[in-house]
């Protein structure tokens, strides 16, 4: 079978776990023999890039004409990145170029991903030339320009305002051309329903990670606890939370707490870990480092504001058998059940975060049952496990169009 699959983008390039599980996705279904090519943007500059095989996988950049480049959105004015998303709402570039490569390649299925700096022509021309589509979302790219639903204050977005309206709107309106819309979680498969979304079938398919072997951990001894926060140092991942709720901890608790991660809130954690020395400041992290301080730690915690869809980091520290302290929102409570593999909190709230950070260091209990509980993460969690769940949808797609 001949699968296209189409990511904003691709590696080398890396944002978020998204890239990580299309990577993962694309080179597992070439090691079971299918062909796999990828669709992916790159910058203006680097026009015309060559088409490269990165391990097995074809891979096939070009920039959508825009204002620019997505990946390079990062400090736009406003009115730049509302004439941005204008055109991202159905830009004829890609859906020109896309239509090309369609003609040429004659692919058997469309798979897309983040499709931002795309549009959702895509949908359209796989449509056009009879090519069944399967989307799955890993944002509310949809839903949201922000792809957060979260408003200008960084708070849950309870009342969009009249451009986020209709930018919802003709978005839902666009999936009418997806035969299936997947995600690794319920939650963000509602949150669509809810807004109206029209694809004609739904389905939960968990993102599967490569699963770290002979991870051993004795909670019994009389150690001190190591705690880890790994993520963008950004507000919707609770990182001023977790500021005021690591100021709330009494001097006298014994523990190790470590920041992995960059991003606008790094000064302040550096400047916290200065004047409190059980706190670490450990900048980004990957490869047989970020493998080192997993393997020693033993609380991962996740403070999101946002809903949270289905963070690669959960399944990461269930494999590492470090127990979850997580905020109560978005699909983490379908991850991290409350008291069997972590504790779960009110999100935003410092004090309630303080409370489960000091139950961890002064009750092991639950990082003695861990092993119990952690199976049903990890059980639909592995790439095979998430390979096998996508081709049984490419083949039902695909005989039944």
């Amino acid at each position: 079978m001949h699968i296209l699959i189409a990511n904003n983008i691709y590696p080398p390039i890396m944002a978020g776990g998204a890239e990580l599980i299309v990577a993962e996705l694309s080179e597992r279904l070439v090691q079971r023999g299918h062909k796999v090519t990828v669709v992916s943007t790159c910058s203006p500059e680097s026009e015309p890039y060559p088409v490269e095989i990165r391990n097995g996988v074809e891979v096939i950049r070009f920039f959508p004409k825009n204002l620019y480049w997505h990946w390079e959105r990062g400090n736009r004015r406003g009115y730049e990145k509302a004439l941005w998303h204008l055109r991202d709402a159905w830009n004829k570039d890609a859906g020109a170029r896309f239509k090309k490569i369609i003609a040429e390649y004659k692919p058997d299925i469309l798979h897309t991903h983040l499709i931002d700096g795309m549009s959702a022509v895509l949908w359209r021309r796989a449509k056009q030339a009879g090519i069944p589509v399967v989307h799955t979302a890993h944002d509310y790219h949809l839903l949201c320009p922000r792809a957060l639903l979260l408003n200008k204050s960084l708070k849950i977005c309870e009342t969009p305002e009249a451009f986020c309206r209709l930018y919802r709107k003709w978005h839902i309106h666009t999936t009418r051309d997806i035969d299936l819309f997947c995600s690794p979680s319920q939650f963000l498969i509602n949150k669509h329903l809810e807004a109206g979304l029209v694809a004609e079938r739904t389905a939960v398919v968990r993102n599967g990670i490569t699963l770290p072997a002979n991870i051993e951990k004795n909670y019994d001894k009389a150690s001190i606890l190591k705690f880890l926060f790994a993520a963008r140092l950004t507000v919707e991942k609770g990182c001023e939370v977790l500021l005021e709720a690591l100021k709330l901890l009494p001097e006298s608790l014994q523990f190790e707490f470590s920041i992995a991660g960059k991003g606008v809130y790094a000064d302040k954690f550096i400047e916290l870990s200065k004047n409190d020395q059980r706190i670490k400041y450990l900048g980004y992290i990957s490869g047989a480092e970020k493998d080192a301080i997993f393997r020693k730690n033993d609380w991962l915690l996740i403070p999101s504001l946002w809903y949270e869809n289905a963070p690669v980091v959960i399944v990461e520290a269930a494999a590492y058998k470090m127990g979850i302290i997580g905020s109560n929102i978005g699909a983490i409570p379908e991850f991290v059940e409350h008291e069997k593999t972590g504790l779960l909190f009110e999100p935003g709230n410092p004090v309630a975060l303080a409370d489960a950070i000091m139950r961890a260091v002064n009750d092991k209990e639950i990082l003695r049952n861990l092993t119990k509980f952690t199976p049903r993460i990890l059980s639909n969690s592995s790439i095979d496990n998430m390979v096998d769940g996508y081709l049984k949808h490419y083949e039902s797609l695909r005989y039944n169009k």
